[in-house]
């Protein structure tokens, strides 16, 4: 099942506080050096989950009402025993996406893919542009684009569900016409994003690479879709009372560390708990952050005055990193919107 045949479901369960998804990072460590990474990576991290953590937890989230774990890292194919893992998973009967850069998949990943395809609903793989130079810019790893293109290419003769993701920034925006080209000419499903936030350590080195204004207009970034990936929960406006959760994930899914503890979302890193010493129905019940997101409202945030809300539709996460409150309004959000949203509505 496609996943954005699921938004529609995710929505009516959030209302009634049930996780149906969880994001999982499964480690730290990662054979890249991307300059905008917001994850800090560990060359050799320590206190990863174990399978027979993965064996302990995942019937907890079962119990919860979840379904799908997408897994992401660091680099996930970089643990010797993430297929062991994946196995784990998949045996507690969820449904899993995967995350990956593509440079470290060999012939029994892709065995173990193929076997799965039935449970694995996509992998989404990261591709900075359609040229050695330019791609490697970004990883900081010369050859990871060769390794990347041999990834996708066997991808595509197996026929595998699996989308590129190219986020754009400064060291390969301006070459978005080639690297578009270079996607369509080889048939590949993909999309542009270009929302830099600062590394989960409070870095702001991510920042200094975000698109100038002069180049956003020009850029393929559909920012509407981006906002709405479910068109049946944007009514013609919100009213003061339309919980968070109609959009935000922050208080409806949660995310799982490498080390076993449970925070919000891949933006707000607050530690809720963790799973090696708490049942994660504890902690998604209990835990008072949580219920705090699960109690705003459209009225309770300085957006629901804004022009173009709520076809803008902020990020809490982000609003808090930039101006110390989740019902700020994130400027970043401000400032693409503005640039997006003009440019698709007179197109």
């Amino acid at each position: 099942m496609e996943t954005s045949r699921l938004l529609p479901l995710y929505r009516k369960l959030a209302a009634k506080c049930v996780p149906a998804k969880v994001r999982l990072e499964l480690t730290r460590k990662c054979n890249l050096r991307c300059v905008h990474c917001k994850v800090v990576t560990r060359r050799r991290p320590r206190n990863e989950l174990s399978t027979t953590d993965i064996h302990r937890i995942m019937p907890q989230l079962r119990d919860a009402g979840a379904f799908e774990i997408n897994i992401t890292g660091g680099e996930i194919f970089s643990r010797p025993d993430v297929l062991d893992l994946l196995s784990a998973i998949l045996e507690h009967d969820f449904m899993i996406t995967l995350t990956t850069n593509g440079t470290l998949l060999r012939r029994k990943h892709f065995d173990f893919l193929d076997a799965h395809r039935d449970r694995i609903m996509k992998l989404t793989v990261s591709m900075y542009a359609g040229a050695p130079g330019v791609h490697e810019a970004v990883t900081g790893v010369p050859g990871s684009f060769g390794k990347t293109l041999a990834s996708v290419t066997r991808l595509q003769e197996m026929e595998f569900p699996f989308a590129v993701f190219c986020m754009l920034m400064k060291p390969n925006a301006a070459h978005w016409r080639e690297t578009e080209k270079f996607f369509r000419d080889r048939g590949l499903i993909h999309q542009f994003g270009g929302l830099m936030i600062s590394r989960e350590d409070g870095c702001s080195h991510p920042l200094d690479l975000r698109v100038p204004d002069e180049l956003l207009a020009e850029l393929p970034i559909p920012w509407s879709d981006y906002l709405n990936p479910d068109p049946s929960s944007a009514p013609a406006d919100y009213t003061a009372d339309t919980p968070l959760s109609e959009w935000c994930i922050a208080g409806r899914f949660t995310t799982i560390m490498p080390n076993a503890d449970v925070v919000v979302c891949s933006v707000i890193r607050e530690r809720l708990g963790n799973l090696r010493e708490t049942p994660f129905k504890d902690i998604w019940e209990n835990s008072e952050l949580l219920k705090y997101f699960r109690s705003l409202r459209a009225g309770d945030l300085d957006c629901f005055d804004c022009e173009y809300f709520p076809r803008c539709r902020p990020c809490i996460g982000l609003a808090r990193a930039e101006q110390g409150s989740f019902t700020a309004r994130p400027l970043e959000y401000c400032r693409l919107t503005k640039h997006y949203l003009a440019k698709y509505s007179s197109s």
